[in-house]
């Protein structure tokens, strides 16, 4: 046996022992002896940025077999320590989350969210994977630095293999590249949560629904979604009109969505308030209703990846990209429309009437979203051989 098949096997037998205190939707038996490093938001004030690098490691562990991970905040600057343990583990994934963004912590040395300077970016040897990224500027907001095209070029120079979560974001992030070459590296990989009962096929019945209606808000960056209040109110008149038909459920994916329930107060639409804090948690309650109505990126991707019923509220393009790839762009309904109001409440009768065929739709799509994915898992593992 040679020294670095020694070296591994020997880390993978001593890593078994180790407790793992990273939360986990289902104990898994590693398949494999690599090491990785996993950079990501893992935003435990965010459901959707506390779900998705769970799943995202799930699906490696089961896909690729990853024995050990080393967690690395995205925000946190990237020092030569970092590049040690980068270079001393198999692999690098940068992802996933809408981390092609300026403004949530900002800096000076990429522009983007990985706090990862050009300097430190070089001195990666081992394969880095960009998986599920997202572009996640606003609309009207103003634009990236610079900086953030030099890195984003070394970056997909660097990178072995990027995958983008919608065609969106890979048609806006092409304008940041100056060569075909470089463009052409942009690939198609959904996000995570959008193939969860594919993942997680023994968690749940996904098929099983309850008669009840959830409904969430973004409200941060609430002057770039919109500058009226104006839709927030038609939001809360559709909720009481629904009222009347079934239960109405308010999910808050972080403390901020929650100023949403003033419209909801002041028009006296009945509702219950579940605030999603945990990974079991969060999956749990998606699986579960028989439409949701939801304004937020995971408030679409994490439902349908449970096989539930969705209508996207689209204040950011994210929203509508994630409908046009599934193939049905009629489930969404821009904040801008001057019929935002009548629309809404026709698409959320009309789906909630007719959820069992939604069901199917989106059963067909997620097919179409998982064959993707594996399609690219092995490319990953074939990279990973080499």
């Amino acid at each position: 046996m040679s020294n670095s098949i020694f070296s591994r096997v020997f880390q993978s037998l001593r890593y078994r022992l180790r407790s793992r205190s990273f939360p986990q939707l289902c104990k898994y038996e590693p398949k494999g002896y690599y090491v990785a490093s996993h950079v990501s938001a893992f935003s435990y004030g965010n459901a959707g940025d506390t779900l998705l690098p769970v799943v995202l490691r799930d699906l490696f562990n089961n896909s690729v077999g990853v024995e050990k991970w080393h967690g690395k905040n995205v925000h946190k600057e990237v020092i030569q320590t970092d590049i040690i343990e980068f270079n001393e583990g198999d692999f690098v994934v940068i992802g996933g989350g809408g981390l092609f963004l300026a403004d949530t912590s900002p800096n000076d040395v990429s522009g983007w969210q990985w706090n990862c300077s050009i300097e430190m970016l070089a001195e990666i040897k081992k394969p880095l994977i960009g998986f599920a990224l997202g572009y996640n500027r606003f609309r009207g907001q103003e634009e990236f630095k610079p900086i953030f095209s030099q890195h984003l070029r070394l970056f997909m120079e660097r990178a072995s293999f990027v995958g983008i979560r919608n065609h969106g974001s890979i048609e806006a992030l092409k304008n940041y590249l100056p060569t075909e070459e470089l463009r052409s590296k942009l690939v198609f990989q959904p996000c995570m949560t959008t193939v969860i009962s594919k993942i997680y096929p023994q968690l749940r019945d996904f098929s099983v629904k309850e008669d009840f209606v959830v409904i969430n808000c973004a409200f941060d960056r609430k002057q770039l979604r919109s500058s009226a209040d104006e839709y927030l109110y038609a939001m809360a008149r559709v909720a009481k009109k629904l009222s009347e038909k079934t239960h109405i459920k308010y999910y808050s994916h972080m403390e901020q969505d929650k100023e949403a329930l003033r419209y909801f107060n002041e028009i006296g639409v009945p509702f219950e308030l579940v605030e999603l804090v945990n990974v079991r948690q969060i999956v749990d309650c998606y699986s579960r209703p028989r439409l949701v109505i939801g304004m937020r990126g995971h408030a679409q991707m994490i439902p349908f990846g449970c096989g539930t019923p969705i209508l996207s509220i689209v204040s950011h393009d994210k929203m509508q990209w994630f409908l046009d790839d599934i193939g049905h762009p009629e489930w969404g309904v821009d904040v801008q429309d001057p019929e935002f109001e009548l629309k809404l409440m026709l698409l959320a009768n009309n789906l909630y009437d007719n959820y069992t065929q939604c069901m199917e739709d989106i059963a067909k799509a997620k097919d179409t979203l998982w064959k993707i994915t594996q399609k690219n898992m092995k490319i990953i593992r074939d990279i990973l051989k080499n």
